[in-house]
């Protein structure tokens, strides 16, 4: 064995390197420690286009300098002593990797050896990937307007006006504050400012902070180490703020949190670190915060039931989500999208007729959407006909107030939309009420709607 060991030295001095390294698929090119060109595989010609013959024998610095290459890396490898790597484009267009090796004998630089690798194809690969990312989020951001809005109905201004704002606020890491009564679709505004964000591939976790006992919430949101309290799991949890990082967090009922953990709250939001119960190692987090209450916090703060720092904190964008008696212009659209989805629920084929419709665009709906949901459920369920009338319906306020209303419209004449109908009627009830009230605030509280609401739509109708 020791013998054959010997004789290896000797073998490698009959071979033929310059052979072996023709055969190499990557391009070498290779110079004595002055710079000069010794050898130059096939290879390197096919790739870089540049002639063995022009460059063979030749010092870099002229090659240089006559332009035959851009750059030399034996230079660099030479004044550095050690191995240096570019990325180059050749005069073919082609891109190449050059890794430059510097070889030693007894201490000094004897050699240097430059492989040079294809790129080309990887580059154009890389760009092509780039382009289908770019495209990818294109059809996302087309797809997201195709579908429309999720599981909501936005033709009225107030409530894309409330949407607009969730777009506007969604790039940005602002924490936002959403404001309403309930049941006026403060989750659904949330999930669009976390769907139209950065983050809308992350985690959207949503606590109700009111219906979490006070003891358990705090272990929710911020997790606790193995033996923080009797019953703990081994090893600890990871609170919501942890599994939401690089996500969204939305805490519901905000006013409802207990003032001792609303001082933990605002630690995180100062400090993007959280603290699990029975350590004291501060963890990164990197989470988006949306609270939402139907809650007057101002008052909240007077009151000293919500602290006044954090009220300060979380309200740096506030998106005010408008009750259903604001916005009734979105009823309609608002019953078809019920319909429609209880119709493929129930395997139904069931709606409303016109004149149920035009109906509960007079009822203040006190319970907002979730109540208009409630209702159009309980009338498909409990109604026969594929058509429901309003008679038919037993509606939970007394429709005939509003017959005199509806018989206004004569089915007699030329037949006009819904909205239409609609803008008749609220053009008439403005005029009337404008006859008998000394302002606009006044008609406000006749009409059940905000004094805005009503300067406006006054405005659109040329009443004074």
């Amino acid at each position: 064995m020791e013998e054959h060991r010997k004789n290896v030295p000797d073998a490698l001095k009959l071979i033929d390197w310059e052979r072996i390294v023709d055969t190499f698929q990557d391009g070498i090119y290779i110079t004595n420690a002055d710079g000069v060109t010794l050898k130059v595989n096939a290879a390197y010609e096919r790739i870089t286009g540049v002639s063995v013959k022009r460059v063979l024998g030749r010092n870099m610095e002229d090659i240089v300098r006559e332009g035959i290459l851009s750059t030399s890396i034996t230079q660099r490898v030479l004044n550095s002593g050690g191995t240096v790597t570019v990325r180059q484009c050749t005069e073919k267009g082609k891109y190449v990797i050059l890794r430059g090796v510097p070889i030693y004998e007894d201490g000094s630089i004897k050699l240097v050896m430059t492989v040079v690798r294809d790129i080309t194809v990887i580059n154009e690969l890389e760009r092509e990937l780039d382009q289908s990312k770019r495209l990818a989020e294109q059809y996302k951001s087309q797809l997201s307007e195709l579908k429309g809005p999720r599981g909501y109905v936005a033709q009225s201004p107030e409530f894309q006006a409330a949407v607009a704002l969730a777009h506007k606020v969604a790039d940005v890491d602002s924490t936002v504050l959403i404001l309403g009564e309930s049941g006026t679709g403060k989750e659904i505004l949330a999930q669009e400012v976390h769907d139209k964000s950065r983050r809308w591939n992350q985690p959207f976790l949503k606590v109700n902070c009111g219906a979490i006992p006070e003891t358990l919430l705090e272990s929710e949101l911020f997790g606790y180490d193995s033996g923080a309290f009797t019953g703990a799991k081994k090893g600890g949890h990871a609170g919501l703020f942890e599994t939401a990082s690089k996500g969204t967090l939305f805490l519901d009922e905000i006013g409802d949190m207990p003032l001792h953990l609303q001082v933990k709250l605002l630690r995180v939001l100062q400090e993007r670190t959280v603290t699990r119960l029975g350590s004291t190692k501060a963890i990164p987090v990197d989470t988006r915060v949306i609270a939402a209450t139907n809650q007057d916090l101002e008052d909240m703060v007077r009151e000293k039931r919500f602290r006044e720092d954090l009220y300060y904190r979380l309200n740096i964008v506030t998106i005010k989500a408008p009750p259903l008696r604001e916005r009734k212009s979105d009823i309609p659209g608002l019953v078809a999208f019920f319909t429609e989805k209880l119709n493929r629920k129930y395997g139904m084929n069931r709606k409303f007729s016109d004149e149920l419709i035009e109906a509960m665009l007079y009822y203040d709906w006190p319970g907002n959407v979730r109540e208009l949901e409630n209702i159009v459920e309980r009338i498909m369920v409990t109604s026969n006909s594929n058509v429901i009338s309003l008679q038919e319906a037993h509606l939970p306020w007394r429709p005939e107030a509003h017959k005199s209303i509806l018989t206004q419209f004569d089915p007699t004449l030329e037949p006009v939309s819904l909205k239409e109908a609609c803008e008749q009627l609220e053009r008439q009830m403005l005029r009337e009420a404008a006859k008998c009230c000394k302002s606009t605030y006044e008609i406000a509280q006749r009409l059940g709607i905000s004094q805005p609401s009503v300067s406006r739509k006054m405005k659109k109708y040329g009443i004074t």
